[in-house]
């Protein structure tokens, strides 16, 4: 540095240049979407190393690279992987709608007098309507109703319009578990915007919304969630919302006996069907399908569904009657996840260790070996080893298999069935299964949900930050500078996955 005195007022300083590195970018939390072998479908799943990726989602397959680029990620440093499978979805916007299914199987015991059965054709979860109704007659008895329930959250304006905007005014909308979505309004969707109709802002709202709907009723702007059941949700705030339209604060919910009358699933018509009519037990059949049963067993049990909720169920109007013998379904299994890799699974059905005469031991097995045991089983609900209760416990259970528990009080024969069925979802695969949908919160979009509020901020907040927080897709082969570890490369390059840099703590220039 040199300094001259020019004057008495003046001074001029020379400085040496300074060099600015350019900051790296923090890549110590990823997020992933892929197929894998097993795991949820749909959820973002924490991982912390590979070894927990793999007691989740099971190790490499031949259709995807995930497990590979998970396995790169941690061996290059990284700490929090946030996993998401993906599988063909009918409709993305609906995260139930994935076409992956459960293998299952049965235990049975033969030559007993069998109850009345009604099959259904259609594997859960189903889609109803509010106020459908399903009528089951038991043994030739009067038809009890059980009648489904769902109504969605919403919220109505204060007042009628005209609404009094201004251009650049937005309205915060959260429906459902989704994030918040800010809606502007602009001059130009409008006539006059300091007098904009109630139509007029429906329009607006309605291109913006994801999962939910404007209306307008009597001239009263409305806002509702597209779900119907007690899961719906609705929250519509900031000043706009009550200055201008004068909704009221706070979140709005929804109501029903079901969480969500487009994805009812198995387990809540059980628990209503079983609560409203006597004698009568909701299992899945070996095929996942919902089917009905008597406890009554024998040629004088009948069974008999009617109601226009029935073929929502996938459930036929068909009287059916027990038979004097045969073989009964007494304890129903299916794979924790769905997937084909449950059909390389089998249970082993052997006399109790105890040597009790009312119950029996179960053995899962994987590729012919010996995973879980659970022995001394029973049959009656009021047991302490009760099968279902013991083999579904989220702490000690199965970590393969879930059970239902179709006919109490009856006990399997000794047998080794294999679970069939399990699928991984995989026709019609395309790219929006990978990058999902805003309304059903699936594949990138569920990513960045989790990992989002784990990011840290950047050196330059304005910039970094908010580049970690949306990321980039790698997909089909695109090549990355700086990637130095060559299995991470083509995990990341591979077919069959996306992976998506969220955010992180650390401070690495290289994934």
């Amino acid at each position: 540095m040199s300094r001259e005195l020019l004057s008495s007022k003046i001074v001029v300083e020379e400085e040496e240049p300074q060099v600015r590195g350019i900051p790296s970018a923090p890549t110590s939390v990823a997020g992933a979407v892929g197929l894998a072998e097993r795991g949820p479908i749909g959820q973002a799943v924490l991982c912390t190393s590979f070894e927990e990726y793999q007691a989740t989602f099971g190790g490499f397959t031949p259709d995807s690279d995930l497990a590979l680029a998970a396995m790169g990620f941690f061996e290059n440093g990284g700490s929090n992987l946030w996993v998401v499978r993906t599988a063909h979805y009918e409709d993305a916007s609906i995260p139930e709608s994935h076409t992956a299914t459960r293998a299952a199987a049965a235990l049975t015991t033969g030559g007993g007098p069998t109850p009345a059965v009604v099959r259904g054709t259609m594997r859960p979860p189903f889609t109803l309507a509010d106020g459908q109704r399903l009528g089951v007659s038991v043994n030739g008895s009067e038809a009890v109703d059980v009648v489904f329930s769902g109504v969605a959250a919403s919220v109505s304006a204060g007042r009628p319009g005209p609404y009094a905007l201004t251009a650049g005014q937005a309205l915060r909308v959260r429906v459902d578990a989704g994030r918040d979505v800010f809606i502007p309004f602009a001059e130009g969707d409008f006539d006059d915007i300091a007098q904009a109709t109630a139509q007029e802002v429906a329009a607006v709202l309605n291109a913006g919304l994801v999962g939910g709907r404007a209306l307008v009723e009597d001239g009263v702007l409305r806002i509702a969630s597209d779900t119907q059941g007690a899961a719906s949700r609705l929250e519509v705030g900031d000043e706009v919302a009550g200055d201008v339209f004068g909704f009221p604060g706070g979140p709005q919910v929804g109501s029903g006996n079901v969480q969500s009358l487009r994805a009812v699933e198995l387990m809540e018509v059980r628990a209503l069907v079983e609560a409203a009519v006597a004698g009568v037990r909701v299992a899945p059949s070996s095929l996942g399908a919902l089917q009905l049963l008597t406890q009554s067993t024998g040629p004088g049990a009948s069974l008999h569904v009617q109601g226009d909720a029935a073929s929502g169920l996938g459930l036929d109007a068909m009287l059916h009657t027990g038979d004097a013998s045969g073989d009964i379904d007494v304890l129903l299994l299916e794979a924790k996840d769905a997937g084909a890799y449950a059909n390389r699974l089998e249970v082993e059905v052997r006399p109790s260790t105890n040597g009790a005469p009312d119950t029996f031991d179960v053995l899962v097995l994987e590729d012919g070996a010996y995973r879980e045991s659970f022995p001394n089983l029973s049959s009656s609900g009021d047991d302490a080893r009760y099968a279902e209760r013991v083999l579904n416990d989220e702490r000690t259970g199965s970590s393969y298999v879930r059970a239902f528990m179709v006919q109490p009080g009856a006990f399997p024969d000794e047998q080794t069935v294999a679970l069939t069925g399990g699928t991984d979802g995989l026709v019609g695969l395309d790219d929006t299964d990978f990058i999902g949908s805003e309304a059903g919160g699936s594949g990138l979009l569920r990513a960045r949900r989790s990992a989002g509020p784990h990011a840290s901020p950047g050196p330059r907040p304005g910039d970094a930050c908010r580049a970690q927080r949306h990321g980039a897709l790698l997909r089909g082969g695109e090549r990355r500078p700086g990637v130095r570890h060559s299995r991470l490369a083509r995990g990341l390059q591979g077919g069959g996955h996306g992976v998506l840099r969220l955010a992180g703590g650390g401070s690495r220039r290289t994934v």
